[in-house]
């Protein structure tokens, strides 16, 4: 039997906004754009798996958590983030890579632990910007 629930479509993914990604809004008016960890954003897809089989080692072998952030700021900069807005050096704009980024997310303690708290929960990624809250954050 077919059913037609009213206001499903509220509680279901929006995997266009998990594989294009989502403005986060940081202090100092910094944005990172950012996908999600799923099956919908195809280079998490593609290499996933590999990512958490290292982090799994890592935790096994009890890194510290500077060790863990070592590890997954490239991976985030590569498979996760896909730009920004605001991010500065000396008063200018710099341009978004994959290697600025991740040294960004080596020293921006608030966007790396907004990055890692955003990216795994699918309901993060239901509508195109969402707030950080600092506070929780960096904790």
């Amino acid at each position: 039997m077919d059913y037609e629930f009213d206001n499903v479509e509220d509680l279901q993914r929006k995997r266009d906004l998990e594989s294009e990604g989502v403005e986060v809004g940081l202090p100092g008016d910094i944005t990172l754009i950012v996908r999600a960890a799923t099956d919908a954003n195809p280079s998490w897809r593609a290499n996933g798996e590999k990512i958490s089989r290292e982090l799994r080692r890592l935790r096994n072998a009890r890194a510290s958590n500077e060790q863990l952030r070592k590890y997954l700021a490239p991976q985030y900069a590569r498979h996760l983030v896909r730009g920004w807005r605001g991010v500065k050096s000396k008063g200018v704009e710099v341009p978004y890579s994959v290697e600025a980024c991740t040294a960004f997310l080596l020293v921006a303690d608030d966007a790396y632990a907004a990055v890692d708290q955003i990216v795994y929960d699918t309901q993060n990624f239901r509508a195109a910007r969402v707030e950080t809250i600092v506070d929780n954050a960096g904790n």
